[in-house]
């Protein structure tokens, strides 16, 4: 990382009516004003959102990043001076707060964005579900609302992969099928007796399955796990719109640093999943073994988009949990920590009543 400083020119975004800083609106998905009320609106074209070829973007190499350097920020408002890393793609101005867009941010990596879902859930909604949620649950810790403060809650924009592949797959393996019997014994008295036993006949199998996987969506940011992120699934990327820096003003947003070719390990890894379970079910007839399935991928293509997500980090006893909302659906995803002295005076009410029960069964 270089530590060469020098001034960047942030976008701002002027408004036409009194020349303050217009800001993205979730609920009129416009930038709107909140000083005067101008509302402007955005470009909603589509046309920059193309699949891009991923075999040729793994032959062309790994996907370094561009040089990332510390630059100093003059705010335009109160003229003071800040210093961020020119891979920021939102900055505050830590003397007056006044925020900015820094679209040279993205150029910070091989692979722009081309799309972006607009935020649809707002500050007010998302805080309504995450007080539902937090004070939902009789086995969470009574003092959880007051630490998990609502003001750690936030919209951010995060950055992600989509795949798409054709695929083609050989299978073999047997399926078996369940028949019964009736087979004789001797009892513990001694005594013959019979009984029905389960058996399985194994038919050897085989086939084919084809399968176009559609957009399979990869976390670009190491902020949360993939299954963290497949949480709050699925996003309706039908109402992508092409990438424009003004959805970015008054949000938070990131760059990836999960590369492409990372991405789409985690990818065939679900393709795979999939295309075995689906070969187990034609394999199958009752059950199933040994099968082995052999798979070609062909027409690999990918997309870097931009998704809103708000994310509240809190810390309880040391432990880390995180809460999210899908910014676009409102689908929420939470973990909260379980309250010990609660567990224990369950676990004493259940043996006060075995025990209630066992003196009575002595009666």
């Amino acid at each position: 990382m270089d530590s060469k400083t020098a001034n960047a020119p942030l976008l701002l975004f002027p408004c036409p009516g009194c020349n303050a800083q217009l800001y993205f609106n979730p609920k009129l998905q416009k930038l709107v004003c909140e000083h005067c009320g101008t509302q402007v609106d955005i470009d909603k074209s589509t046309d920059h959102i193309r699949e891009h070829n991923l075999r040729q973007q793994l032959q062309a190499g790994n996907d370094a990043s561009v040089t990332v350097e510390q630059r100093v920020y003059k705010c335009n408002r109160c003229g003071s001076e800040s210093v961020f890393m020119s891979e920021t793609p939102t900055f505050t101005c830590s003397f007056c707060n006044y925020e900015a867009v820094n679209p040279e941010a993205y150029k910070t990596r091989v692979i722009q964005p081309s799309g972006i879902v607009p935020f649809k859930v707002d500050k007010q909604q998302s805080l309504g579900i995450f007080k539902s949620w937090i004070g939902k649950g009789w086995w969470a810790p009574g003092d959880l609302q007051q630490i998990a403060r609502h003001d750690a809650l936030h919209g951010i924009y995060l950055p992600f992969w989509t795949y798409d592949a054709q695929t083609h797959s050989s299978w073999t393996g047997y399926g078996g099928r369940y028949y019964y019997e009736t087979e004789s014994y001797t009892d513990a008295q001694g005594k013959r007796q019979t009984r029905t036993v389960q058996r399985t006949e194994w038919i050897y199998r085989s086939g084919t399955f084809d399968h176009f996987f559609d957009d399979i969506l990869i976390g670009g940011a190491t902020e949360l796990s993939q299954k963290e992120y497949e949480s709050v699934f699925p996003y309706q990327l039908e109402e992508l719109v092409n990438f424009d820096a003004q959805y970015l003003s008054g949000w938070a947003a990131d760059v990836y640093d999960v590369a492409v070719h990372d991405g789409y390990t985690k990818a065939e890894a679900i393709m795979d999943d999939f295309i075995e379970n689906a070969c187990a079910d034609m394999c199958r007839i009752d059950t199933y073994k040994d099968l082995r399935v052999n798979t070609t991928y062909a027409d690999q293509t990918y997309k870097h988009i931009l998704l809103p997500i708000w994310l509240c980090t809190y810390v309880y006893k040391k432990k880390t949990y995180h809460f999210l909302v899908n910014g676009q659906t409102g689908k929420v995803h939470g973990k909260k920590p379980v309250s010990g002295w609660k567990v224990t005076l369950v676990v004493l009410v259940v043996l006060v009543i075995i025990l209630i029960f066992i003196m009575l069964g002595q009666q």
